[in-house]
């Protein structure tokens, strides 16, 4: 796979300008739609999923918010925040590693069940996101567990 420079690393060089990698052409940039400028953020309630009368009516409030703004907050999903804190916690921790062991996870093929990087494909993509993210399979977890990072500890 191709080398590459971690988002994060480019924040902490404190790069004065977005590399050229990490610029759209002007006809690729995302427009402002703004019919959604000011649009609140669609909250779904998913606590009702469990009674099937109310079931379908969920699942409409779904497909509305991702047609209206293509995502939504989820409330009363029964993960307790502690649970979400030590899943944000450990994030943390691995995203703070060093960059050299960050990117033993690293891999040109988007099909590894565990993979660590910027862009969809580093070494193809003419343009790369300002994103450092880690991807793993996790269902059924038993299956996937054991190719989680060992790193940080609290990460598995």
């Amino acid at each position: 796979m191709a080398p590459f420079t971690s988002a994060m690393t480019l924040d902490k060089l404190r790069v004065c300008h977005v590399p050229q990698r990490y610029v759209l052409s002007p006809t690729q940039r995302p427009t402002l739609n703004h019919s959604i400028v000011g649009t609140a953020l669609p909250i779904v309630d998913i606590a009702p999923l469990q009674d099937p009368a109310l079931r379908s009516h969920v699942i409409n409030e779904i497909r509305k918010s991702f047609q209206a703004l293509g995502f939504f907050q989820v409330i009363n999903h029964g993960i307790p925040l502690s649970v979400m804190k030590d899943g944000l916690d450990a994030a943390t921790e691995f995203f703070n590693l060093p960059f050299e062991v960050k990117k033993i996870l690293a891999s040109g093929n988007v099909h590894e069940p565990v993979r660590y990087g910027t862009s969809l494909n580093h070494a193809t993509d003419k343009i790369h996101y300002w994103r450092d993210f880690i991807k793993h399979y996790s269902h059924p977890i038993s299956k996937w567990i054991h190719q989680w990072p060992s790193n940080p500890p609290s990460y598995k």
